[in-house]
């Protein structure tokens, strides 16, 4: 029970950082989004209630799209052709502004250029890279005439590139961590991966669907005042337990990605603990998928795949606790017959 405690509290830190892995779409009035490493899309009609935050990512507001909050963004681009209610505030990217976008609050620019289309509005102020408070006798840059450096061009792959090692990183210890304490489980759910990958992708689209109906019926539930004390607890509850689930699938693949790379160092007389490999395939894994993610339109198609498979994984052994069931194939069902080698 105290492995298991520990465990939980690892994948419940790692929940705040890596969820969502892909990319998300809004699906009508909900509350603000967190994002990292992804992007973001109002579409139009569509409408988001609270802010929106993107970290190493891109957002992008349509028109008819409709944010009631904030939106900010580093280390990405965001496009605007709808309507925010508050500020748009981003650092390290880039601003397009379409002929309907309408920023009802300021728009705060730091490192990153804007492209604004005529018909564009923005009712506060427009601010780029803001300048300290001015100190007799120190002279300052005007803010209506910023200064521009010819690496400005570099600002934004660099830091998503950046972002994108610090994440990998970050998962890369969790990672080792995971392994240290519960390599039997962390084994069991990439073996389900490799082994039956239809039926595991398969069980995590279904789970994600489950997942989406549930909480939005318990939302539904929770507009009744008498209810809302047993359903918010739940929603929350289900929250952690799925973002969970996404973290320790990707961990458990990354983990049988290190055991190939420790199997060929193996070969060449060296050997690679649990630990250690869980560690770097993960980094490897993460790298690459999430690196992947950033191709426009079908970048998201790896990264949902690789979350589906991991967590139908951690469905199917219930967290690692149990095997999985193996059938065995005619070839291994049916004994060699007598003389086939003579």
């Amino acid at each position: 029970m105290k492995t298991a405690g520990k465990f939980l509290s690892i994948l419940l830190l790692a929940a705040m950082l890596f969820v969502p892995l892909q990319s998300a779409a809004a699906k009508g009035l909900q509350d603000g989004q967190v994002i990292f490493g992804s992007s973001y899309t109002v579409k139009d009609g569509e409408t988001l209630n609270g802010d929106l935050v993107v970290f190493g990512g891109s957002a992008t507001v349509e028109k008819g799209g409709k944010v009631l909050g904030a939106v900010i963004l580093a280390g990405g681009s965001v496009t605007v052709d709808g309507d925010v209610s508050k500020d748009v505030i981003v650092m390290g990217g880039a601003v397009n502004l379409g002929p309907s976008a309408h920023i009802r609050g300021n728009l705060v620019t730091m490192g990153a250029p804007v492209s604004k289309a005529d018909g564009a509005r923005v009712d506060g102020d427009s601010i780029d890279n803001p300048t300290p408070p001015v100190v007799p006798g120190v002279d300052t840059p005007s803010v209506a005439e910023p200064t521009k450096s010819g690496l400005d061009w570099l600002v934004n792959p660099v830091w998503e590139a950046v972002m994108l090692f610090v994440r990998a990183f970050i998962l890369a210890m969790l990672a080792l961590l995971v392994a240290l304490f519960l390599p039997v489980y962390t084994r069991r759910v990439g073996e389900a991966i490799t082994r039956q990958p239809m039926q595991a992708g398969g069980m995590g689209f279904l789970t994600l669907v489950g997942f989406i109906v549930s909480v939005v019926a318990l939302g539904l539930f929770s507009v009744f005042i008498i209810t809302i004390l047993l359903t918010v607890p739940l929603i929350i509850a289900l929250s952690i337990a799925f973002s969970a689930a996404i973290v320790f699938g990707w961990i458990g693949l990354g983990t049988e990605v290190g055991l190939r790379f420790g199997a060929m160092v193996q070969r060449s007389g060296g050997e690679i603990p649990l630990p250690m490999a869980a560690a770097l395939g993960t980094f490897v894994l993460s790298v690459v998928v999430n690196g992947i993610g950033f191709i426009a339109c079908v970048g998201w198609i790896l990264p949902f795949v690789v979350s589906m498979l991991g967590l139908g994984a951690v469905v199917m052994t219930r967290f690692g606790s149990r095997p999985i069931l193996l059938t065995a194939t005619p070839a291994e069902a049916q004994p060699n017959p007598v003389g086939e080698n003579l």
